[in-house]
Order: structure tokens, then C-alpha cells, then sequence
């Protein structure tokens, strides 16, 4: 039997990701889900044995900072990380310190690298059963917390960081088409003499040739067109809103750079639907049951953060524009009510990122409920939740 054998000193650097630890509800009778951010700085031995630090938390404020020691075997790459003692704890007072076990599994593929595999946990005083669940790491170049001495030491670790997110190939002529569809003519991709005209047209002091490379100028514009659609479509003299006749969403999204506080506003239905939403496929991921009508969507990047951004519609009206992923939430915030009791938001990639597909941690919070969504979505697929309004009458579904 022939192994492959990772070289030495390989393993040494800082593998970030998470852990997902399950817990069994015995109110609900489900079991349910609690993801943690976690990060492994390792130092391996000339004999093959590993020490270093791990970090535990949900923001790098409130976190559990670790000791382990641990064995790496070279022909089944295989890990054991098990973690000794708590060195930090900045946490709240109800919080009880456990120490992790970690069977992983070393992976390369091309330039990522990755161990994954399982856990158990226990109390570091009482010894009783902190629950189980599952690991992934990825190796990245700098970490959240303050390196180890032994990293500051290694020439691979805090190398240059990852440079700007790259865009898609097609995004170009995607927003071409958003824009020949926003003014009503010839959906095909290509800018000349006609397109240029009906911009003109209908915004008369527009730079003609906008840079279609620009998501944020593109969306910018396609508004302005829609709010000119809805004026004219009213005999110029904007109307009253009308419920019965007219489904409209109260939407406070939070779009990126942006330092001013979300303003609520009512914004109509528009007729023209986006290109990248019927262009791509809408991969239905979960409906979700809310009891509360006031709704807060945090989007955070799923596990590493590598340059992912989205771009976010609410039954297809912007409210996030290329935001960027990172461990600061992109939020937006939703007023749901008994006429309108379901929103369809649907998350677009706007790249890869440095490590495809695009992945994102969804985070629905509706008066004391609290529901994560993990989402992926690519340059053909979006990603679609459902978000329903049901009074605190009807039970509110649990997941």
C-alpha cells in the first residue's frame, strides 16, 4: 500500500473555521444546533507531536482560549488534538469551561488545506459530558487573536493579506442586461447606440457608457430608473400606496460603507425582476416561521473569512449591494404583517471568493426566536428562504 506523506513542519500555522456542537432539547424534543467559531494554532514537534493554543467563540470579545497537546500520523494523516487546560475565559459568569477532543482528518486540495472530523467535549472540573459534534478548519495565514511565539518565528505565517475579492467573469454583461432590462429594451448583453439612447432618455444628464464593472453604480442607477418607471406609470404625481392593490415590503436593509443608521421605508413592488434572478437558478434552502413581525437578518461569512460578497433582494428589491462577508454582520431588517405575511429574500454571489463556492451564515432573529441558515450559492445558483409571519396564535415552527 503506497501513502502519500505530508511533509514536515506542514501543520504548523493557524487553521481557523468552526464547531458545531449538538444538544438535545428536551422541551422540543429536537435536537438542536450551536456553532462556534474556532481557531487552532499548531506547532508541530520534530516526533510528530503537535502542541499549540485553541480559541473558542462566537466574537473575538467574548472567547475561551485553551492549551493542547496532540499526535499526528503521517500515513493515515490523521489528528489528535486534545485540549488540557483553560489558560483564558472572557465570558459571562453562567458559562462553564469545557475541554475538546478532536479526531481530524488532514485534506489538500490544490492550495487549500483543511482538517475535519468530529469532537467531544467534557467539564474541565466536573468531568461530566459537554456534548459532541463536528470540525472544520481551514489553514489561513493570520489569525483573529494574538499569535503564538512559535508562529511569530515561521516565515509562512502573516504573509501578505488575501488581495481584493476578485469578480465574476460574467458580471459585466449580467449588469448590462439588468440595465437593458430596467429601461424596457432589448435584453442581449450588448451596450451600443440604442442602449445608450434609452439611458439618455430616461436620465438625461447620465454618463451614457456607466462602468458595468461597478455592481454598486449599476444598482444605483437601475433604482433611479425604477423610481422614474413608478412616477410616469402614476401620470408623474406619485400615488397613494395601496395594500390591496400593491404588495409592498417595509425594508431597512444596511448596505456596506455606509456609516448613517437604516432609515424604515415602504418601498412598492417593482415589475422589473433582476437578471441574475431569472437568469440563475433559485435553489429553495429553508422556510422559516416567525411569531414576531419585526424581523433582523444578520449575514455573516460561513466559517473563514475569504472575500465572499452577496448582494440581497427582498422580493426582488435591493437591500444589500455587493456586501462583503466578514465576522461583522451585514443586517437588514424586515416588518412583516397579516396582508403580506411572507418574504421571499434571495442572497446572490456576487464572486467566489478566494475559496469557492460563496458560503454564508444566515441569521434570523424575530423577537426570541433565533434561526441560523447556512447558504451556498455560485454563479448559477442563488440561494432562496422564505420567511413567514404567523401570529403568536399559531405555534411558531422550531428547527
Amino acid at each position: 500500500m503506497n501513502f502519500q506523506l505530508l511533509p514536515a513542519q506542514k501543520l504548523t500555522g493557524i487553521w481557523r473555521g468552526y464547531f458545531i456542537q449538538k444538544n438535545y432539547n428536551p422541551f422540543s424534543g429536537q435536537f438542536v444546533e450551536d456553532r462556534y467559531k474556532y481557531e487552532v494554532q499548531i506547532n508541530e514537534l520534530p516526533n510528530k507531536a503537535l502542541e499549540g493554543v485553541t480559541y473558542s467563540y462566537k466574537t473575538t470579545v467574548f472567547y475561551g482560549k485553551a492549551a493542547f497537546r496532540g499526535l499526528y500520523t503521517p500515513a493515515t494523516k490523521n489528528l489528535v488534538i486534545k485540549e488540557t487546560k483553560m489558560l483564558e475565559i472572557k465570558a459571562g459568569d453562567y458559562s462553564v469551561p469545557c475541554l475538546m477532543t478532536c479526531y481530524l482528518d488532514y485534506s489538500k486540495e490544490g492550495k487549500l488545506q483543511t482538517l475535519s472530523g468530529t469532537y467531544s467535549s467534557m467539564g474541565e472540573k466536573d468531568k461530566t459530558d459537554c456534548g459532541s459534534g463536528m470540525v472544520y478548519l481551514e489553514k489561513v495565514p493570520e489569525s483573529d487573536f494574538e499569535p503564538a511565539p512559535f508562529l511569530k518565528q515561521n516565515p509562512l505565517v502573516e504573509k501578505n493579506k488575501p488581495d481584493s475579492p476578485p469578480a465574476i467573469a460574467s458580471s459585466k454583461h449580467v449588469n448590462i442586461k439588468k440595465l437593458q432590462q430596467a429601461l424596457g429594451i432589448t435584453v442581449d448583453g450588448n451596450w451600443g447606440p440604442k442602449s445608450k439612447a434609452a439611458l439618455l432618455k430616461k436620465i438625461p444628464d447620465v454618463n451614457p457608457a456607466p462602468d458595468f464593472n461597478n455592481n454598486q453604480q449599476i444598482n444605483a442607477l437601475i433604482q433611479e430608473i425604477q423610481q422614474k418607471n413608478t412616477i410616469s406609470g402614476n401620470n408623474t404625481k406619485p400615488a397613494t400606496p395601496n395594500l390591496q392593490q400593491n404588495k409592498q415590503r417595509e425594508t431597512t436593509p444596511v448596505l456596506p460603507d455606509t456609516a448613517q443608521k437604516p432609515v424604515v421605508k415602504t418601498t412598492p413592488q417593482s415589475s422589473v425582476i433582476p437578471p441574475e434572478l431569472t437568469e440563475r437558478k433559485n435553489k429553495m434552502v429553508k422556510e422559516i416561521f416567525v411569531a414576531s413581525p419585526d424581523v433582523k437578518i444578520d449575514f455573516y461569512d460561513n466559517g473563514v473569512i475569504d472575500n465572499d460578497t452577496i448582494t440581497v433582494y427582498d422580493d426582488h428589491q435591493l437591500v444589500v449591494n455587493s456586501g462583503r462577508l466578514s465576522e461583522k454582520p451585514i443586517t437588514v431588517y424586515l416588518h412583516l404583517s397579516k396582508e403580506n405575511p411572507t418574504h421571499e429574500i434571495i442572497t446572490v454571489a456576487n464572486n467566489l471568493g478566494d475559496v469557492p463556492p460563496n458560503t454564508a451564515l444566515m441569521v434570523v432573529t424575530a423577537g426570541n426566536e433565533r434561526h441560523e441558515i447556512f447558504i451556498t450559492s455560485d454563479e448559477g445558483t442563488n440561494a432562496k428562504v422564505l420567511i413567514t409571519y404567523r401570529p403568536k396564535t399559531i405555534r411558531a415552527e422550531k428547527y
